[in-house]
């Protein structure tokens, strides 16, 4: 019966974060600011209930006794035994109070920055986010000291990592971005010299209404599968994909006069919510059931908009809808929209950022929150060593600019610190499962010219959307692909792309 209690308790828990979801998108879409310091509360009490429930003793004997009788388990009831010991081990070692406090902390911060972004105003921010920081470095000691021999950390951020990304850590990331930091910038002046000498890029020359806008993105989400019965779009400042695998809920934001940068966001967070969707019906509820990481949710949505959706064949796919919605603007040409999305420039903002500059964003963020856990900087230093890398890395001033600079994303002040690396490892994990594709549907650019996308979707779904957390992150790449990550592939994605 130990395994039966685990199961039961953990069906509990998946029950609160459903809960828990549905509030924080409720919080992000629709809800009233001054509804924001009662939200807080609630969502902080969900933090401790889960807590307290995974924190009680009967846990130790179920776990024990569930150890004993693993031979009466099923494969995936092992799995599943294991991800519950991982979640219950770390619920452990962060004591009640300091949930409690990250919750209240995160929600304030959040909240705030959502204006003090707006208007450009670092110096009343820098004492909320250095709240946000002291207490994930709080948390972060509180799990190395814990896990450390079973999980091999061998820095405090090594543990924020791994809430974030299984498995990985900083020993993993470091030779990789290396890797990029050495071959990007050149990758970046050949592509740029090339690109110099191609006609001049058409930009929309009218504006188009917002409902219109709103129908395309529905109809590009249909023909990517998403299920409407079963989810939602919906506008918020900061797109996101967010709900349940029952109930997506995907967020987008609108400009009339740039539609094309946001048609790529709806298609990034239809992949997530595809991913979600897409897990194992069988072990919902459970630990086992649940997505394998940010590293892999990354590759999902990044493999819709990256390795599909700017894709040649299937941008000349859809731009005959494109038209169809938004009107005859020679800017919605097929061709024009090819080189729109493909188009290199180094910019400011992250989430608009093309993919051969992106690294080098999510680069920048990594050594600053790195340093940050590890004591070696300070939250009042971000905005110089930000504007040091920015003009390092990308050739760009962000002097004084907050707002475009170290206020841009909502993670830090969300909490979600040791996330930001997931973004360019999934971007190498999708172009290493779209080689893999290649070689198992070698027709698939034939049917992605005749939108004909479920032999991609279900290729997908075999390989990672029905694993689950059944398998390691090493495990589940290489059965998908042969091999672990490997970013020999994106480099050769990118070239192929480009050059």
């Amino acid at each position: 019966m130990s395994y039966e209690l685990l199961s039961k308790t953990f069906y509990r828990l998946a029950q609160l974060g459903h809960a828990n979801a549905l509030l924080g998108w409720d919080q992000q879409v629709m809800m009233p600011p001054k509804a924001n310091q009662a939200r807080g509360l609630a969502l902080a009490e969900l933090s401790v209930m889960s807590a307290e429930i995974l924190q009680a003793p009967a846990l130790v004997e179920a776990f024990a006794a569930a150890n004993d009788r693993q031979d009466l388990l099923a494969d995936w009831q092992h799995a599943n035994l294991r991800e519950m010991r991982l979640d219950w081990q770390r619920a452990c070692a962060i004591p009640k109070d300091l949930v409690a406090a990250e919750a209240m902390a995160t929600n304030e911060c959040e909240h705030a920055w959502r204006q003090m972004r707006r208007d450009n105003n670092w110096r009343d921010f820098e004492p909320l986010l250095q709240t946000v920081f002291d207490l994930a470095k709080e948390k972060a000691q509180a799990l190395r000291a814990a896990l450390q021999d079973e999980r091999g950390y061998q820095s405090d951020y090594d543990a924020l990592l791994d809430i974030f990304d299984p498995g990985t850590r900083m020993k993993r990331i470091d030779p990789l971005f290396a890797q990029l930091k050495t071959e990007l910038p050149s990758l970046l002046e050949q592509i740029r010299a090339r690109q110099s000498s191609q006609p001049p890029l058409i930009r929309q020359s009218q504006p188009v209404a917002k409902a219109k806008q709103i129908e395309l993105a529905r109809e590009l989400m249909r023909v990517l599968g998403f299920d409407f019965d079963a989810g939602r779009l919906d506008e918020t400042g900061h797109p996101f994909s967010g709900g349940v695998s029952e109930d997506s809920r995907v967020t987008a934001r609108y400009d009339e006069d740039n539609v094309i940068e946001g048609l790529m966001a709806i298609i990034h967070e239809t992949g997530h919510a595809r991913y979600e969707a897409g897990l194992p019906e069988a072990w919902r509820h459970q630990p086992v059931g649940g997505s394998m990481g940010m590293g892999v949710h990354e590759s999902q949505s990044l493999f819709f908009e990256m390795q599909l959706g700017r894709s040649q064949v299937f941008i000349d796919a859809i731009a005959p809808r494109v038209r169809q919605y938004l009107g005859a603007d020679p800017a919605f040409a097929a061709d024009n929209m090819r080189r729109l999305y493909t188009h290199v420039e180094p910019g400011l903002i992250r989430v608009n950022a093309d993919e051969v500059t992106y690294p080098l964003h999510v680069i920048l963020r990594y050594e600053l929150e790195r340093d940050l856990i590890a004591g070696t900087a300070q939250v009042k230093d971000i905005p110089g060593r930000w504007d040091e890398a920015m003009h390092r890395y990308l050739g760009l001033n962000t002097e004084g600019n907050y707002r475009d600079g170290p206020m841009q994303d909502i993670h830090w002040p969300a909490g979600a610190i040791g996330y930001f690396p997931s973004y360019t490892l999934g971007a190498m994990n999708a172009a290493q499962l779209h080689a893999a594709l290649l070689k198992a549907v070698p027709k698939a650019p034939e049917l992605i010219a005749e939108l004909n996308l479920e032999p991609v979707f279900s290729w997908l779904s075999d390989n990672i959307w029905h694993q689950g957390r059944s398998l390691s992150y090493d495990d589940l790449m290489v059965q998908a692909t042969g091999e672990t990550l490997n970013s020999a592939h994106f480099l050769a994605h990118i070239r192929s792309r480009y050059l």
